[in-house]
């Protein structure tokens, strides 16, 4: 559903996407717990209004570039479920409808953007490849007249840390560790700009609080910044923090109850997870510091409810992200020779936790990552 005069007063293109539970729920990683991108709450699909009078077809394309994606995905499950000893690999493996909408918008706005006339009226869509540009791509929105979210704190990759840009530099990579123990040894460890820390062994939130202060502590007099993943509301608390990292489920429970702005007003960065296509679209209406991507490869760190992406996936996130968000690849990058073909895939950092918690030096094992993501 395309509201004409809301697109009209806001300049851009958006068209409501509005699925049911069921077909909501169909390849849903974590079935009692919503994402922005699901569909069964409602959002809007939208695209910068490309000014142009070459728009014929657009509802026909749009609803037959749906049709083809959800087809794309399916076949590659079936292709790859029909082999033998097969392991489903990229994000076409997890493309289901909501993937598949935002993926028809991405085709949609790029044949407006190179429409021409041909003959007399308005011309044709172009018909072009599948979307591999951040300009075409799509972000998820809540509402439909609201102007875009403001953009949480920059921050710029450690390649791009020569420009005239005043935000900080992500280190090139981001150890995710669950100790204070750990954070005590990290931030006296040459080569540690940024550590997650993660809470895999309690839920109980005074012990959470007492270890993001600790931790806090610690980074702060090192000069290390502090990352924490889910518990938004303790690291607020807390203080002392540098920025929040979610994963898709968590941010859909941050957004209802308000957490962006106190996240945002308390000036903190924020990081989000992707696994999919319609997640990277609610990943980038938020406007973040950093986008991650995982898992890369298989990995036993984390119970993961997507299958690996796999190199390929990871160039793709990096055509479809604007290149002032850092992207981070995360899952089995367990040791520097590994780190290298991610950071030539294009990720700028990456997020490690075997390759350094289980290293039998630590110190050789963080210089070695570093280089590898030169």
């Amino acid at each position: 559903v395309e509201s004409e005069e809301t697109n009209a007063s806001v300049g851009y293109a958006q068209d409501y996407l509005l699925l049911s539970n069921e077909a909501a729920a169909e390849g849903k990683p974590v079935k009692d717990r919503a994402r922005l991108c699901d569909g069964s709450r409602g959002v809007w699909i939208r695209n910068d209004r490309y000014d142009s009078d070459h728009t014929h077809g657009t509802g026909c394309t749009l609803s037959s570039a749906i049709a083809s994606a959800w087809a794309m995905g399916q076949r590659e499950r079936d292709s790859i479920g029909s082999s033998i000893g097969g392991e489903n690999v990229g994000a076409l493996c997890a493309m289901r409808l909501a993937d598949a909408c935002c993926i028809a918008k991405a085709y949609v706005n790029a044949g407006i953007a190179r429409g021409v006339q041909l003959g007399k009226g308005p011309g044709p869509v172009v018909h072009t490849g599948f979307p591999n540009s951040y300009k075409n791509f799509p972000t998820i929105e809540l509402s439909a007249s609201n102007t875009s979210m403001s953009p949480f704190p920059a921050m710029q990759s450690y390649h791009s840390a020569k420009s005239s840009s005043a935000a900080p530099a992500l280190g090139r990579i981001l150890p995710i560790v669950d100790t204070v123990e750990w954070i005590e040894q990290l931030v006296s460890t040459p080569g540690i700009e940024d550590i997650q820390l993660r809470f895999k062994d309690t839920t109980d939130y005074d012990i959470i609080l007492d270890r993001i202060k600790r931790s806090s502590a610690l980074c702060q007099s090192a000069g290390v910044r502090l990352w924490i993943n889910d518990y938004w509301k303790a690291a607020l608390e807390a203080g002392g923090c540098f920025g929040i990292h979610l994963g898709q489920e968590d941010l859909a429970s941050c957004v209802d109850a308000g957490g962006l702005d106190l996240i945002r007003d308390a000036g903190l960065a924020f990081g989000v997870s992707t696994h999919s296509y319609s997640e990277l679209c609610a990943a980038l209406g938020v406007r973040p510091s950093y986008i991650s991507l995982g898992p890369v490869f298989s990995t036993q760190s984390k119970d993961v409810k997507f299958d690996p992406q796999g190199l390929e996936t990871v160039r793709q996130w990096r055509s479809l992200i604007p290149p002032d968000i850092p992207l981070i690849a995360i899952g089995g990058i367990g040791n520097a020779d590994v780190a290298k073909v991610v950071r030539e895939a294009g990720a700028e950092c990456s997020a490690v936790i075997g390759a350094v918690t289980k290293a039998a030096d630590v110190k050789k094992a963080v210089e070695a990552l570093n280089a590898a993501m030169e």
